[in-house]
């Protein structure tokens, strides 16, 4: 049901070989040599330039969203951004101590502004020569006085801070060879964060198959697991919205990310490395074979994110895209030493799709919240039991269910082939160790909603900022709740809008006849079922 391929949609009129499709723009296939300046000007951000002028400390703390178990979370409305936004930042004032003119004052972000460094970079293009095929940032530093710095790629200890005499002789000099050696650290530092994870993303595999014990056939596709290694922003549903639910994630990766948008945003084409489109690794890995080729594929993260520094040290307006944001003037910027945020993403695809191959499926049960129904005994089905959902654990689990403050409802997982299986202390565990309840359900949600399902994994950039959708793969299913009455099989499914009724629903609980209580037969439904029948006391429903 997978496409081999991995979507990059960017809204509005874009720079640099992309063209318009219904309104959006792709990003156009892997092109030849990228020029040293662009003949089309770089696209204008909209609607703000405050990142032009604050630190990579400008990113706003996020909003701590607190989950009420009851019914007053948010609705999940349709205006909110999917899963995955990252948002614009606010304007944090410049520091008043340091001289831009004199660099003996020390560096400041402020200064690639005050010193209008994007058009003097410009003009520099425009009246030197560099050798034929040499990067701009070779180029400059070998002309400006700084011939043994080699920025131009990830190459360990071969780009350094600018040192020397020439740091000192004009301050547009030494900023443009700071934010070169800058620009170069934050790809190591990303580089590095991608090679660190890989042992973890291996043991997290094989965790996971024992953990949902896949069958032998399930598959992943190459493609969408190179995006969800890549990890910065994948998983970021409004960013408050789970950062105090994902252990290792920090302010820092907002403001990291928040650069990656921004560059993005500029200029697409910077992104098609990173996120693969119809390649040569469109290929399809076995989930039993994921794990030994977990150090081929992380080696293959890393070539594209080192062949994107290549792009970005070779092309001015790809540089521009990053420098001309501000943040790279003062320090470079840096991603946190963790890798569990950055596995967050990874292991939900896993899960998702390895739930998928099981014949198991996500059930939303809107407006729903099982531990207000399990007090509610006189509007509740005496038949029904929710004993068990007295209140929700650390991972906002209660018995078979999830409860997601976005969407003011309640899920569960579906296993079409074992419907008496209650997945409660399953989703505790992964909840836990190696994803959460919103990207795996939530964003699950938006995919399906937005008529997404059986899509790639895909990346879109607008003026909301940057969304990784279908991170996770799972089929979400809504019960109906206009079916009171399952004895009448005139309907075609009855118990879900969305797809037919699994074979044993609302079959014989004894498996033999139908006991009866108070003279009345009970009926099996799904552990997590959540349906119409869960208020009304005219037929018997068991969670079988």
């Amino acid at each position: 049901m997978l496409q081999y391929h991995l979507p990059f949609l960017v809204s509005g009129c874009l720079a640099l070989h992309v063209f318009a499709v219904s309104g959006l723009v792709a990003l156009a296939g892997r092109s030849a040599d990228l020029p040293l300046k662009d003949s089309s000007s770089r696209r204008k951000r909209h609607p703000a330039t405050t990142q032009e002028q604050g630190s990579i400390n400008s990113v706003s703390t996020p909003g701590q969203q607190t989950q009420d178990t009851t019914n007053t979370a948010g609705a999940g409305n349709g205006t909110d951004p999917d899963p995955g936004v990252i948002t614009n930042a606010a304007v944090t004032t410049a520091s008043d101590q340091v001289n831009c003119t004199d660099v003996s004052t020390g560096r400041d972000d402020k200064c690639w502004t005050e010193l209008k460094l994007t058009q003097w970079v410009e003009d520099w293009v425009d009246s030197n020569a560099c050798y034929t095929g040499e990067a701009f940032a070779s180029c400059f530093l070998r002309k400006e006085g700084f011939p043994g710095l080699d920025c131009t790629g990830i190459k360990i200890d071969t780009c350094t801070s600018p040192q020397g005499e020439n740091v000192l002789k004009e301050p547009e000099v030494f900023y443009v060879a700071y934010n070169i050696y800058a620009v170069n650290q934050f790809f190591l530092s990303w580089w590095t964060a991608v090679g660190d994870a890989a042992s973890t993303a291996s043991d997290n595999v094989g965790e996971i198959v024992q953990l949902l014990d896949p069958l032998s056939n399930t598959n992943t596709v190459l493609d969408d697991v190179l995006i969800t290694l890549t990890g910065v922003f994948a998983l970021v549903p409004g960013l408050g919205y789970i950062a105090d639910r994902v252990e290792g994630f920090t302010d820092g990766w907002q403001a990291f990310a928040q650069i990656w948008e921004n560059a993005l945003f500029v200029v697409p084409q910077i992104g098609r490395w990173v996120f693969p489109i119809d390649s040569a690794t469109s290929q399809v890995i076995q989930m039993a074979d994921l794990s030994t080729q977990m150090g081929t594929i992380i080696q293959m993260v890393q070539d594209n994110l080192n062949k994107t520094l290549v792009d970005v040290m070779m092309n001015t307006t790809m540089f521009l895209a990053f420098a001309s944001q501000g943040n790279f003037s003062a320090s470079e910027p840096s991603l946190p030493d963790q890798t569990n945020y950055l596995l967050y993403a990874f292991n939900t695809y896993i899960i998702s799709q390895t739930l998928t191959g099981n014949n198991v499926y996500g059930v939303i049960g809107l407006n729903s919240n099982p531990q207000s129904l399990s007090f509610n005994g006189t509007k509740t089905n005496s038949a029904y039991d929710f004993s068990d959902c007295q209140g929700y654990n650390e991972q906002n689990v209660c018995d078979a269910w999830w409860f997601s403050g976005r969407y003011n409802s309640a899920f569960g997982l579906d296993d079409f082939s074992h419907m008496d299986r209650n997945y409660g202390d399953v989703l505790t565990t992964l909840f836990t160790n190696y994803t959460t309840g919103e990207l795996l359900f939530d964003g699950a949600y938006a995919c399906n909603a937005n008529g997404n399902y059986g899509q790639p994994v895909n990346v879109t950039v607008n003026s909301a900022g940057v969304n990784t959708g279908c991170l996770s793969q799972l089929r979400i299913l809504t019960w109906d709740m206009s079916c009171d009455n399952p004895l009448h099989r005139t309907s075609p499914g009855c118990e879900f809008l969305e797809a037919p009724r699994q074979n044993t629903f609302f079959g014989d609980c004894n498996s033999h006849s139908a006991y009866s209580v108070m003279d009345q037969p009970v009926y099996c439904v799904p552990y997590s079922y959540l349906g119409p029948l869960v208020t009304q006391n005219d037929i018997q429903p068991k969670r079988s």
